[in-house]
């Protein structure tokens, strides 16, 4: 790294690095060199000062202390707008002074020298400094005006202050801002383009990335809906249970293409059968998989093992998914996902309902009686030690009798006019509201209804409600 490179990450190295802005690091650049410049064009003016006057040497000593005090305000604060303002008050402070002890009278020199800080505003800070900026010089300079050609001067110096008359120099004075002009508008413009060619380069490594990200999206949707695909397989047909149960509506809305709900049948023989309805653990793919866990779990506990009593199945489910998830074993590499259901064992001949469930309530309505079975406070799987109970609850049931089985996908979901959950208190109302109704004409009022109370809003949870009349 050659000195120039070397001094300049010196002053600026942090200020870079502190942002992201390409504009703002322009500036920074732009700053560093017009500031330099300025201070290597500032040493022959202080030179030829102090061979005419003190005063003016001390003036542009002082000049020359602020333009390096301006690297160490950007070295400190590591911030370009406190650099910027720093200069802009030294320029000020500084070409007020000549203006004052010129008595207000501007020549060339002076005129570019405010056309610089100018210049300045507009294009190192912003539009309103550059108006602001450009206001105060032009009051200065009708004040000036007023104070050199009418009679009463507001202020009036010995011309031994005033700034060097000499036909040697002078050319040489109005050359150094006009020279600053010429460097801060090509500098910022050279740093201008440069920060547009960034930030189309970056623009095109940014289509280039949308474009593999809009692929590898594209391949994760296909994999998912091929999962989906998978899922509904695993699912029993829904048409294998309206056989059983005629009377019977599932409705069942995934959030993300596959579902963390689900629900399970298996009808023992023509008079006996098990409906389950399954809450898994998250939603998504996540919960997909313990859906797929969940029915090869009651698969092989009912339909394998032949094991029919509800509370003893859903005992050997959490057996079995604290096993599978080794939620037995090892607590800190072990899964702590689990599922909570609720059970339906119906004996036709008997017609008897056993419930169980696994905190989910469950919604029983008889002779427009509407009662709250609840359920367990133990869910299947999860890291909680000590005995699980799950109580049985046994209905003789009756002709016309409602069931309803619901996750929480559906009393979670916000919408409404004050963006509010749908609750449990509003389903089990609109239950009873629409029990007496067909079974097609329920499920439909259930799907409209919570589509309405959305609304626009994002679906939070899987849904899943089933309902049966006996």
């Amino acid at each position: 790294m050659n000195p120039f490179n070397k001094f300049k990450s010196l002053i600026i190295g942090d200020a870079l690095a502190k942002t992201d802005d390409v504009f703002e690091q322009v500036k920074i650049e732009v700053l560093f060199r017009f500031t330099l410049f300025f201070l290597i064009l500032n040493i022959p003016y202080s030179i030829i000062s102090y061979s005419h006057n003190n005063f003016h040497f001390m003036l542009a000593l002082a000049a020359c202390f602020a333009l390096i005090a301006v690297f160490v305000v950007i070295k400190k604060t590591k911030d370009i707008k406190w650099g910027i303002y720093f200069y802009v008050l030294n320029h000020l402070v500084i070409n007020f002074i000549h203006f004052i002890i010129n008595n207000g009278k501007l020549e060339m020199q002076g005129i570019l020298f405010f056309l610089l800080i100018v210049l300045f505003g507009f294009l190192m800070i912003n539009r309103i400094w550059g108006f602001a900026l450009l206001f105060f010089i032009l009051t200065l300079y009708f004040v000036g005006l007023y104070n050199t050609t009418t009679g009463f001067s507001l202020f009036c110096l010995q011309a031994k202050y005033a700034d060097i008359v000499d036909p040697s120099v002078t050319p040489y004075f109005t050359v150094i801002p006009l020279l600053l002009n010429v460097f801060l508008i090509s500098q910022f413009e050279k740093a201008k383009q440069k920060a547009e060619q960034q930030i189309k380069e970056q623009k095109i490594q940014l289509e280039h990335v949308n474009a593999e990200m809009a692929e590898q999206k594209q391949d994760i949707v296909s994999s998912i809906n091929y999962a989906q695909k998978i899922q509904y397989a695993v699912l029993p047909h829904e048409e294998t249970i309206y056989r059983s149960i005629p009377l019977a509506f599932i409705l069942y809305k995934p959030k993300d293409i596959v579902s963390g709900d689900y629900f399970w049948f298996h009808e023992i023989d023509s008079d006996n059968y098990i409906l389950v309805c399954g809450d898994c653990t998250g939603h998504g793919v996540p919960g997909a998989f313990m859906t797929v866990i969940g029915s090869n779990l009651l698969n092989q506990i009912v339909i394998d093992n032949k094991i029919y009593q509800p509370s003893e199945i859903l005992h050997k489910m959490d057996e079995l998914l604290n096993m599978t998830l080794k939620q037995d074993k090892d607590r800190s590499r072990g899964v702590q996902d689990g599922m909570d259901l609720s059970l339906l064992r119906v004996n036709k001949t008997a017609k008897e309902i056993i419930i169980t469930s696994a905190k989910r309530p469950v919604v029983f309505i008889r002779d427009k009686q509407m009662q709250d079975l609840k359920g367990s406070k133990f869910s299947l799987g999860g890291m909680r030690s000590g005995e699980k109970v799950f109580e049985e609850i046994k209905i003789n049931y009756k002709e016309d009798d409602m069931l309803y089985f619901f996750t929480d996908g559906y009393t979670d979901q916000f919408g409404g006019a004050k963006g509010k959950k749908f609750s449990s208190k509003r389903l089990k109302d609109l239950f009873f509201d629409i029990h007496q109704s067909t079974i097609p004409a329920q499920k439909q009022t259930l799907d409209l209804e919570i589509e309405k109370w959305r609304g626009s809003l994002e679906q939070v949870d899987d849904i899943c409600v089933i309902g049966i009349r006996f």
